[in-house]
């Protein structure tokens, strides 16, 4: 199937998947019905799936304010207005440059990001967005919240993940939620013995490896060269141990 079949596929069934997930049937304080459902997925499925290299950013939520229509992350990102202050893509900008550059032996120099920078630009389109809580979403809400999303629609989540088809999956202070998503243990909290320090592991999904890098939330406080040299070089280290 050639990328363009498959961008085609993609379009279609994530649209069918979004479709039943917003109508789902409510399940205790999670009624998508009733909440503001935000739809995110590929920025653009057409370069996606022509790429070698395809960076999933698992984050937690968006939200939005009270009365707003649904509405689509994908959209958000490709509409030509100025980032300004806001962390979240300035950083995933910065990152997303990094992970197409980085190999098993060089980490690509930092190279801040201009204030200049828009939603629009070619940088967002190789990549892919996806928040574990797709309605009712806060500024701040707490991680108990968002893994109860991911056990409620873990079947949906699961999914649109492989739908997707990501070769590497950021995580945004989520890989908790990862493991109840793929239904298997990515990184291991509760043993102990087998507890690893390292951000990076190894997976697979539809047949091919997956790396998934254990990380913080894009919009952190650290600051930017941290962010980024802590998450390269747990990607170089990941590729090393891949090889």
């Amino acid at each position: 199937m050639t990328s363009t079949e498959k961008a085609a596929r993609y379009c279609q069934q994530s649209e069918a998947l979004f479709e039943c997930w917003k109508q789902k049937e409510p399940c205790g304080e999670i009624n998508h019905r009733e909440e503001i459902f935000v739809r995110d997925g590929v920025v653009c499925p057409d370069i996606w799936f022509s790429q070698q290299i395809r960076p999933l950013y698992l984050l937690k939520e968006a939200y939005s304010d009270p009365g707003d229509p649904d509405w689509s992350l994908v959209s958000y990102l490709l509409a030509e207005e100025s980032v300004g202050k806001h962390t979240t893509w300035k950083r995933i900008s910065e990152w997303t440059q990094g992970l197409f550059h980085t190999t098993a032996t060089s980490v690509f120099p930092y190279s801040k990001v201009e204030k200049g920078i828009k939603r629009g630009d070619p940088i967002y389109h190789q990549i892919a967005v996806m928040n574990v809580r797709k309605s009712g979403g806060k500024k701040n809400s707490k991680m108990n919240a968002i893994r109860h999303y991911a056990e409620t629609d873990q079947k949906e989540l699961l999914e649109q993940i492989t739908l997707i088809d990501p070769t590497m999956i950021v995580c945004g202070y989520t890989i908790s939620c990862l493991n109840i998503i793929l239904g298997k243990t990515v990184k291991d909290y509760a043993r102990p013995e087998t507890f690893s320090a390292d951000l990076f592991f190894l997976s697979e999904l539809n047949g091919h490896p997956l790396i998934a890098l254990d990380y913080w939330h894009p919009s952190n406080q650290f600051p930017d060269m941290m962010n980024y040299y802590g998450l390269m070089g747990s990607y170089q280290q990941a590729l090393q141990a891949a090889q």
